[in-house]
């Protein structure tokens, strides 16, 4: 039976040479959308093709064919198709048809390009949008960047792996988590986006294989294809990458990085035990791959888990940044290498920034050396987990996927949704989230889950609210025409 699929790549005719294709079930949304004819297929085909209805490859019906079953003369039906060929949605092939291209996966949640949100819109696609709540500690971080700074000295400086002293701050701070480091084995990075993008490029040449979590943060997926390096995905578990496979996949690739986030991954909050870390580390050593750490999440556990760093310095690239302690526009994070890497991530710094901004740097690591920033982590650890109760309440405990310091937790969506089709209705509604499909490293085909982050929202209540349209959305299940691919 027919249940609404255009016809598969390499299929004529959707069979036999020359059999006439079936009316495709997708065609009945054309039909109940009110507007133009023309713009009206074209939606069609967008949603079908959004939903999994209609997928890459697959070969739209004849023009004669849609005209006819829809009771359109051609020409609105050629219009139609010529309008979805300049939007890149299908090509046409000689003697074969109308074909859907491939869908260009984006490497980031639509909002972080959008250029004025909407009032209105609750953007939970991502930490730190543009609305996302004041820090609850705003009145602690203040102080620090009122004080005298010697504006002469921080404008002749040009030291590329960052000011001595901002250096003996960091080293000082990560000392809060075990981590034995020298100033001269810190450098200072934009951010921790920057700390992943130096790391690809010190530790690896183009083409080389480099492991990762089979769901991966999509800046690491966005910088890895920019420098031409291919991630490989280890599977995980809910202590994060699964050892047994890591030592399968160091065997197979002969890659020499590995790049994960022990504590607090993101996207699904998946955090490593001490002898996870252990097993992790022995395997990694065992095939002589380095590790980079990504740890930007690492204060706010309580207590501190120990980082990979602390416990083979010689052997991972510690990565940490003030974007999640105090707001992405900062642009200060810190690099810990082992001391015989230094020389090579300098090169990339220089290749990249020159040096992150000596300013910032100075702003960063007052607020690492006073006396409040205890003050701030605490309120930073309790807003999230009064946000993350929130989550308890008011969405099933089955669907959730989360721990109580997290910034984000999975949804697992069921009842017909697709995470695609969940994303835009959610948007519909005026609430923004991600689904996972942005985090996969390979085709995992988890459909069906979507990240939402809960320190987006301006205040708890307009959080509460959020949540409850998505808890609707989640209730009411998907819509008929969004339930044809699970009939296929």
């Amino acid at each position: 039976m027919n249940f609404g699929r255009g016809c598969g790549p390499t299929e004529t005719m959707c069979g036999t040479i020359g059999a006439r294709m079936s009316r495709p079930g997708w065609i009945d949304a054309v039909e109940r959308t009110a507007g133009a004819r023309y713009s009206a297929i074209v939606g069609a085909v967008e949603i079908a093709l959004r939903a999994g209805v209609l997928r890459p490859g697959d070969r739209l019906p004849p023009q004669r064919d849609l005209a006819a079953w829809l009771s359109l003369n051609i020409g609105t039906v050629s219009r139609a198709y010529a309008e979805m060929q300049r939007l890149g949605l299908v090509r046409g092939e000689v003697g074969r048809g109308t074909f859907l291209n491939p869908v260009q996966d984006p490497d980031g949640p639509p909002s972080l390009r959008e250029p004025v949100p909407r009032q209105t819109f609750v953007d939970l696609s991502h930490n730190f949008p543009a609305h996302a709540m004041h820090h609850p500690a705003l009145a602690l971080i203040r102080p620090e960047l009122d004080g005298a700074v010697d504006l002469g000295g921080l404008l002749a400086s040009q030291v590329d792996v960052g000011l001595l002293r901002h250096r003996t701050i960091a080293a000082r701070w990560l000392g809060r988590f075990g981590i034995e480091a020298r100033a001269d084995e810190v450098l200072v990075t934009c951010g921790g986006q920057h700390g992943l993008l130096l790391s690809l490029m010190a530790l690896t040449h183009p083409g080389d294989a480099v492991l990762a979590e089979e769901l991966s943060f999509y800046g690491l997926k966005s910088a890895a294809g920019m420098l031409g390096r291919s991630l490989v995905g280890v599977r995980m578990d809910r202590e994060g990458i699964v050892p047994e496979y890591l030592d399968v996949v160091c065997r197979r690739t002969r890659a020499k990085v590995l790049v994960c986030t022990p504590t607090l991954h993101n996207p699904t909050t998946a955090t490593m035990s001490d002898e996870r870390r252990r097993e992790v580390a022995e395997i990694c050593a065992r095939h002589d791959v380095l590790i980079v750490e990504d740890d930007v999440y690492g204060f706010l556990p309580d207590p501190i888990l120990r980082p990979l760093a602390a416990s083979a310095p010689d052997r991972v690239v510690h990565i940490s940044s003030l974007s999640k302690l105090a707001g992405p526009g900062l642009r200060i994070g810190f690099l810990r290498v082992p001391r015989q890497l230094v020389s090579a991530f300098g090169i990339a710094l220089r290749a990249t920034t020159l040096m992150a901004s000596p300013f910032n740097a100075e702003w960063a690591t007052r607020l690492l050396e006073s006396r409040r920033i205890d003050q701030v982590v605490a309120a930073m650890r309790a807003e999230t987990q009064a946000r993350q109760a929130l989550v308890a309440g008011l969405l099933p405990r089955q669907a959730i996927l989360t721990q109580p310091n997290a910034y984000y937790f999975c949804l697992k969506l069921g009842n017909g949704w697709s995470a695609e089709a969940y994303t835009q209705a959610a948007e519909e509604a005026g609430v923004g989230v991600t689904p996972i499909s942005l985090f996969e490293v390979s085709s995992l085909h988890q459909s069906d889950t979507v990240r939402v982050c809960v320190n987006a929202a301006p205040d708890r209540e307009t959080l509460r609210e959020a949540l409850e349209k998505l808890a609707g959305l989640l209730e009411a299940g998907a819509p008929p025409t969004v339930r044809f691919r699970g009939a296929v």
